[in-house]
């Protein structure tokens, strides 16, 4: 990967179209499990990885992945649009199925749901950095170390707040969920 970002830093289109390839599909589930909402996922990740093109320059390699930087960014455009007037105004609305989404029975779709729906209550009730401790380790697949630099703390407090959270899961989730 190094060698693809010192290519987009010379200026190299293609390059940065394949670390966009690489890291899209991790910087847009980080977005759209913060926001909920499909469309401003993917505006927000457009928005990460426009402002990481812009500013690739600013990219020095200290031994933490690329895709740890645009988690970063994507990271802070979240914040910026929960603290922006116009997301106060905005109305939410439910998302339509997409007509490729299939499930193999109602019966399947009901179940999954609650599953889903249980553990997304119980990672709500969970402190902001259990959270997103959480959703990194296990929604991203980022190691230790990559969700350490994200937070900006060290291996052995991510691995605390990790424990610390499933534990709590562990007590807030019904038991039918756990099976």
């Amino acid at each position: 990967m190094l060698a693809l970002v010192e290519s987009a830093q010379e200026g190299d289109g293609e390059a940065f179209g394949r670390l966009y390839d690489a890291y899209s599909d991790t910087v847009y589930r980080y977005i759209y499990y913060r926001v909920s909402n499909r469309s401003l996922a993917e505006d927000l990740t457009s928005e990460t990885f426009l402002r990481a093109l812009r500013r690739i320059n600013t990219f020095t390699w200290q031994g933490r992945d690329f895709g740890a930087w645009l988690v970063t960014i994507a990271r802070n455009l979240v914040a910026d649009h929960y603290k922006s007037s116009r997301y106060r105004l905005e109305v939410p609305t439910g998302e339509m199925l997409d007509s490729d989404d299939t499930v193999s029975s109602p019966e399947d779709s009901v179940l999954a749901y609650l599953s889903n729906k249980a553990l997304l209550d119980a990672v709500c009730q969970l402190n902001s950095q259990q959270q997103e401790c959480v959703t990194l380790r296990f929604l991203h697949g980022l190691s230790v170390s990559e969700t350490a630099k994200i937070m900006g703390k060290n291996d052995g407090a991510i691995k605390t707040l990790q424990y610390r959270a499933i534990r709590t899961l562990a007590r807030l989730l019904p038991a039918e969920t756990l099976r």
